[in-house]
């Protein structure tokens, strides 16, 4: 029998976690590379023994929403007792970027354990045991097995690489009003809804995002997009050349090469592509169009529930010539109109993360992928987590 713990920890540098470890000195315990884990060695007088492993998981960017999904999804589901402590450990949950699985044999745990705690004390998060109980980083017990919250505080510590502009947000009567429509939106349609969420920013904090730097990130992906349909109705070596050297000469024709991003380059560099990296990319029309629509190209963002017109997403930018042109057409949509669909969008996120969690259809016929791609854009348009196209989060 073995005893098993995991460490949800956000961290400057989670892949550094088995060097942070290997660096520990102890007396009693030797840590050694196996293949993927460290293995634990008890010291004896003539040999070791070994009692354990370290498994560890970091976050990647394309698994950023998946990434603590369960986690998320039981606490929201699970622990109750005081809301300010349960609201603390989603945020710290979902700024979780590496998970630490130790694995210890029952009867060396007792004595292991306290070396274990000493290490992770320097580190943020908390601890998840199998029986339920969630543990803070220094041996205190937050949440018990029966999901009661027993502790009276927990501080969340979040690496600063982490850190989300949500935390910046100030209750205004404008965004507390304007979440108070969205759950009325939802409750008219009977689609599940949490009042934990963080509200969004108001009118007044926002820092859109310019008509000019959408209209350019939007051309590049439908550039992107087009290539990729290609590959998908044939993928053979000339046809691959052959769609490189299109997507090139649009890009060149529209003035928007120098704002591919590091992945976009890497990405058309690529010599084979999988099916599942092409449709992957293919779903991000539905970013598009709230791109576009944020900019008055498009007028009409209807309800979530179906994919959005691709060919007339495509057609549009070849109703002009370059760039510039576009932009003559192009002007910001009003940012509180931006703002509530957004805010609606989010609670529909939230809403198909948790029917997905239960093995459930999404609610009122919502589509889980436009949800989702809706929310990359709008968080990118609205610079909610401060960050560029690449490294864009979605958090529910």
């Amino acid at each position: 029998m073995s005893v098993n713990i995991t460490l949800y920890a956000s961290l400057e540098s989670p892949t550094t976690i088995f060097e942070k470890i290997m660096e520990q000195k102890q007396d009693r315990y030797i840590v050694e590379f196996g293949e993927e884990t460290l293995q634990i060695f008890k010291k004896g007088l003539f040999k070791k023994k070994l009692i354990g492993q370290f498994t560890h998981r970091v976050r990647q960017q394309e698994d950023a929403n998946q990434f603590t999904q369960g986690l998320i999804g039981y606490i929201h589901q699970e622990i109750h007792g005081d809301e300010a402590i349960k609201q603390k450990l989603l945020i710290q949950g979902e700024h979780t970027n590496v998970m630490l699985g130790c694995m210890i044999e029952e009867d060396e745990a007792e004595a292991f354990f306290p070396s274990y705690f000493q290490f992770i004390q320097q580190l943020n998060g908390f601890i998840y045991v199998p029986s339920g109980d969630i543990i803070s980083v220094d041996g205190q017990e937050i949440a018990n097995g029966e999901g009661q919250i027993i502790a009276e505080d927990f501080t969340v510590q979040v690496a600063k690489r982490e850190l989300k502009s949500l935390f910046d947000v100030t209750e205004t009567v404008e965004n507390q009003g304007r979440r108070v429509a969205s759950i009325a939106k939802m409750k008219a349609r009977h689609i599940p809804y949490t009042e934990n969420l963080s509200l969004l920013p108001d009118s007044k904090q926002v820092r859109m995002r310019s008509v000019e730097e959408i209209a350019r990130r939007a051309a590049v992906v439908l550039i992107l997009i087009q290539f990729v349909r290609e590959l998908l109705d044939e993928k053979e070596e000339t046809n691959l050349k052959t769609s490189k050297r299109i997507a090139e000469v649009f890009l060149n024709r529209y003035g928007v090469k120098l704002n591919l991003t590091a992945e976009e380059e890497a990405f058309l560099a690529q010599e084979d592509y999988t099916q599942q990296e092409l449709i992957n990319k293919m779903w991000l029309y539905e970013a598009v169009w709230v791109m576009l629509w944020s900019i008055h190209l498009v007028e009409e963002l209807a309800e979530p529930t179906q994919i959005c017109d691709v060919e007339h997403t495509l057609n549009l930018l070849m109703n002009y010539t370059n760039i510039g042109e576009l932009l003559q057409d192009a002007e910001a949509r009003d940012v509180t109109e931006v703002l509530n669909r957004m805010d609606e969008n989010y609670l529909y996120h939230w809403a198909c993360t948790e029917a997905r969690l239960q093995g459930e259809e999404s609610p009122a016929d919502l589509d889980d992928g436009v949800v989702l791609e809706r929310q990359r854009a709008f968080n990118w348009i609205t610079q909610l987590h401060e960050e560029q196209w690449d490294d864009v989060t979605i958090h529910s």
